[in-house]
């Protein structure tokens, strides 16, 4: 296999997962099987040197009893009797011969006349070894009152015995536990990832084509993938409402630009038709009026995309809201004695925040520009401002119909115009 193929397939999550799951696996078993060894170890040990204490304390006792005799009699009634693990028993004077001794099969082999047994005592325990022998000897003594050294004594090799069995068979153990966080990491990974895959099939589906109304089943366990789905298919849904909105804007954007354009074609055609120099002045006029109104529009437009994709720039300086609304008042005073309407601005001589003057100027303009557009001839619009509770405020209310309750929850959609103001000019940017 090639280290191309290698780092291909490393790339993918389930290989990672099942490789991890199986390494974690074999790591853990590594650590078990050396914390077992030890114990292994530390407790043959202990129940070694337990044996030992016991069998030289009852020794002892006999020996206060009978003697050196009574000593080799016990110890030869404790093999002949109980059998089981063989143990050395020797029975030394002080000037180092030997009185007496039990002594297993094979174990003479060992330097039971090693100098370092003399300074045995109970508590205190000597190992010898001999490089012949796969096992050794675990001795402890005492000295008697007379000077008799009196020596217990165990071998290893039933710990070995244990211990080696399990080195032996440590190593096909590791190789199941291998094989089965291999197993188990394959069949964890696809149930973990199997979210995921249907995710992709979901998107790759949704490009093909282009179908945003399908959405994923949610598992309901509560964890990250279930998370995940529930974040997706509230994605789609935003996603879905925001093309919604988009080609509710491109129509209203259609039906609003087809009306100045068919006047333009339509002036423009009767103009030339006629051949007279009024009337092109007159239809050059109405161009430029329409062409202003197109232009409106789009530049509303290009407003609304720079705002909702974070672009749009405020200048947040100290202002007046009141001169902004006498500015306002002054602007389409003209355009509302038109209609016998009148203007009333009611605000104290300072309604000071932080904004920006040109697009406050802008909501301002477009709220009075509707009241008089869709008010009665010879109606009142009043523009009120005023603090209160920290926050500056502007308001502008007209005798006009209203919006019916059924559109009040779109008015602000972009470029939503109701029922009621389709044949009526205007680019509704605010």
């Amino acid at each position: 296999m090639s280290w191309k193929i290698r780092v291909r397939l490393l790339r993918r999550i389930n290989v990672r997962l099942t490789l991890i799951v199986t390494l974690a696996a074999a790591v853990s078993s590594v650590v078990v099987y050396g914390i077992l060894l030890a114990s292994l170890f530390i407790g043959f040990g202990d129940q070694d040197r337990a044996e030992l204490d016991s069998r030289l304390l009852s020794y002892w006792a006999d020996w206060q009893f009978g003697g050196n005799d009574a000593v080799l009699e016990r110890a030869a009634a404790d093999m002949k009797e109980h059998g089981g693990r063989p143990f050395l028993l020797m029975l030394d004077a002080p000037d180092g011969e030997m009185l007496g001794a039990i002594i297993p099969g094979g174990w003479e082999q060992f330097n039971l006349m090693d100098s370092d047994l003399a300074l045995l005592n109970p508590g205190s325990y000597e190992i010898l070894r001999n490089d012949s022998i796969p096992y050794a000897l675990l001795i402890t003594g005492a000295v008697l009152d007379d000077g008799t050294r009196l020596f217990v004594g165990v071998s290893t090799e039933n710990r070995q015995f244990l211990v080696g069995m399990y080195q032996r068979n440590y190593p096909w153990a590791l190789a199941a536990i291998i094989i089965a966080g291999i197993l188990v990491g394959i069949i964890s990974s696809r149930r973990l990832l199997f979210p995921i895959v249907n995710l992709n099939d979901e998107i790759d589906h949704i490009i093909i084509t282009g179908d945003l109304s399908r959405r994923l089943d949610s598992p309901g366990t509560g964890d990250q993938l279930d998370g995940l789905i529930s974040r997706y298919n509230r994605l789609l849904d935003r996603v879905e409402s925001l093309i919604g909105g988009m080609r509710d804007t491109l129509d209203a954007v259609a039906h609003d630009l087809r009306t100045p354009l068919t006047r333009l074609r339509g002036h423009a055609e009767l103009a030339l038709s006629k051949g007279e120099s009024g009337e092109y002045e007159e239809a050059l006029a109405f161009v430029v009026e329409q062409t202003d109104l197109a232009g409106a529009l789009l530049s509303a437009l290009m407003d609304i995309a720079e705002a909702e994709q974070g672009m749009l720039h405020l200048d947040g300086v100290p202002c007046n809201l009141s001169t902004l609304a006498a500015e306002v008042c002054d602007m389409y005073e003209l355009i509302a004695e038109e209609k016998d309407q009148t203007l009333h601005l009611d605000a104290p001589k300072s309604v000071p925040l932080l904004g920006d003057p040109v697009r406050l100027r802008q909501i301002l303009g477009n709220l009075v520009d509707n009241a008089v557009k869709y008010g009665p001839d010879g109606g009142d619009i009043d523009i009120r401002c005023g603090t209160g509770g920290g926050l500056s405020w502007a308001e502008v209310t007209d005798d006009g119909p209203g919006i019916p309750d059924d559109e009040i929850k779109r008015v602000f959609e972009r470029l939503y115009r109701g029922d009621r103001s389709r044949g009526s000019r205007g680019s509704d940017w605010g």
